[in-house]
């Protein structure tokens, strides 16, 4: 677990409460635990778009944005192709591979 926990509480519409007592149950996980895990997975999803969305207006790098993500150069990559955006390799990201690879 996380070191660092601090309690958030949070006025949420009854249907989510809802929501989140049929996946607990499904799942058979406590509510509390599936909440945390839902906005896990929700803040890496948004922090994947967002460095995705920097990288397609080519405001970053592939490399850049796989760091902000916290994934691999190859996971942005597959994410950006699953998502039908056209491939894009710019020359200073050619000038990096090509740097790295002869520097080994």
């Amino acid at each position: 677990m996380v070191d660092n926990v601090r309690q958030l509480n949070l006025r949420i519409p009854e249907t989510i409460v809802q929501g989140l007592d049929e996946i607990s149950s499904r799942e058979q996980i406590d509510r509390t635990a599936l909440a945390r895990k839902m906005l896990t997975e929700a803040i890496q999803r948004w922090k994947m778009d967002d460095a995705i969305a920097a990288c397609q207006r080519g405001d970053i790098t592939k490399a850049r944005a796989a760091e902000l993500a916290g994934m691999s150069v190859y996971d942005i990559m597959d994410e950006v192709r699953r998502r039908g955006a056209p491939p894009s390799y710019t020359l200073d990201e050619l000038r990096q591979d090509l740097k790295s690879l002869f520097a080994s």
